[in-house]
C-alpha cells in the first residue's frame, strides 16, 4: 500500500472492509437429523426383514406357484382310478403319503429359495429361537389364545347361520374321514398331518414367504388380506371360504406383529386340533 502512489490498493482494502461490516451474516447450516434405525411395528410400515433375510415378490410368487402345482398333482393323483381301486386300509396310507410328498415339496422349495441367497432357513422364516423375556412370551401366548377364541367363535356363528339356511355341507368328518378313514390309526395319522405337519408347512409358505414378499411390495395390511384370501382358496370349499379367510387374517396379523412364525403355528395347530377333536368325538361319543 505504501508503494502504490495512486492509493488504489488502500482504496480497495477500505471498500472490502466496509462491505464486510455491512454484509448480512450467513445463516448456519443445520446438520440433518439422524434417522432412526428402529423397525416400526405399525402395520403401515414395509418392515419385512426377518432374521436378516428379505423375501422378494418374485420369490413369493415362485413359492406360491410350486405350492399350487404340487397341490394340483396331489389332487389328480388322489382322484385317479388307481387310488380309488385300492382297499381302504391301503388307500389311507397312500393318501397320507401323497400328502407328505406335497408338504415335502414345499419345504424343499423354501430351502432352495433361502439357500440360493446363502440365507439360513430358520432365520428367513422367523423360526429362530426367540430369547424374549417372560413378558414377551406371555404376550405371544395370550394373543394365540385370543386369536383361537375369536376365530372359533366366528366359525361357529358362521356354521350356525349357514346351517339354518340349509347351506351347510354334509355333517361329520367330511374330507378328513374321506382321506384318512375312521379307524384309530387313520385318525391318529390325521392328527399328525393336520395338527403338526400341516400347520408348520402352511405357515412357512403363507405367513413366511408369501406374506413377507407381498408386504415388501404392497404394505402389511394389504399383504395380510391377500395372503389370507389365497390361503382360504387353497381349501377348495366355498363354504369354508369365509372362516378360512378370517383365520388367515388372524394368522397373518399374528406373524407380522410378533415377528416370529411360532405364535402363528401354535394358533393354526390349536385351530386344527379342535376340528380333529370334534370329529373324533362325533365318531366315538356314542360307542
Amino acid at each position: 500500500m505504501k508503494a502504490c502512489d495512486r492509493g488504489a490498493i488502500s482504496s480497495a482494502a477500505s471498500d472490502a472492509a466496509a462491505r464486510a461490516r455491512t454484509a448480512t451474516p450467513a445463516k448456519p447450516v443445520k446438520a440433518p437429523k439422524p434417522q432412526s434405525t428402529a423397525t416400526p411395528r405399525a402395520l403401515s410400515a414395509h418392515s419385512v426383514v426377518v432374521g436378516g433375510f428379505t423375501w422378494t415378490i418374485l420369490e413369493a410368487a415362485a413359492m406360491l406357484s410350486v405350492t399350487f402345482a404340487a397341490f394340483m398333482l396331489k389332487e389328480l393323483f388322489l382322484a385317479s382310478e388307481l387310488v380309488g381301486a385300492l382297499p381302504t386300509e391301503v388307500s389311507v396310507g397312500v393318501r397320507a403319503f401323497s400328502l407328505a410328498v406335497y408338504y415335502g415339496a414345499q419345504i424343499w422349495m423354501l430351502r432352495y429359495l433361502v439357500r440360493r441367497r446363502e440365507g439360513i432357513f430358520a432365520d428367513a422364516l422367523g423360526l429362530s429361537r426367540q430369547h424374549g423375556d417372560v413378558g414377551e412370551i406371555a404376550t405371544s401366548a395370550g394373543l394365540v389364545v385370543l386369536g383361537l377364541v375369536a376365530t372359533r367363535v366366528i366359525a361357529t356363528l358362521y356354521s350356525q347361520i349357514t346351517s339354518s339356511l340349509g347351506l351347510m355341507p354334509q355333517a361329520g368328518g367330511g374330507t378328513i374321514t374321506a382321506v384318512f378313514g375312521t379307524s384309530v390309526s387313520g385318525l391318529a395319522l390325521a392328527a399328525i398331518m393336520l395338527v403338526v405337519v400341516g400347520p408348520f408347512v402352511e405357515e412357512c409358505v403363507f405367513r413366511g414367504a408369501l406374506l413377507r414378499g407381498l408386504e415388501a411390495r404392497i404394505g402389511a395390511w394389504p399383504a395380510i388380506i391377500v395372503q389370507a384370501m389365497l390361503f382360504a382358496a387353497f381349501h377348495r370349499s366355498w363354504w369354508l371360504l369365509f372362516p378360512m379367510t378370517v383365520l388367515g387374517i388372524a394368522l397373518g396379523w399374528l406373524a407380522h406383529e410378533r415377528r416370529s412364525l411360532w405364535p402363528a403355528i401354535a394358533l393354526h395347530a390349536a385351530y386344527n386340533s379342535l376340528t380333529v377333536g370334534a370329529i373324533v368325538w362325533l365318531l366315538y361319543a356314542g360307542s
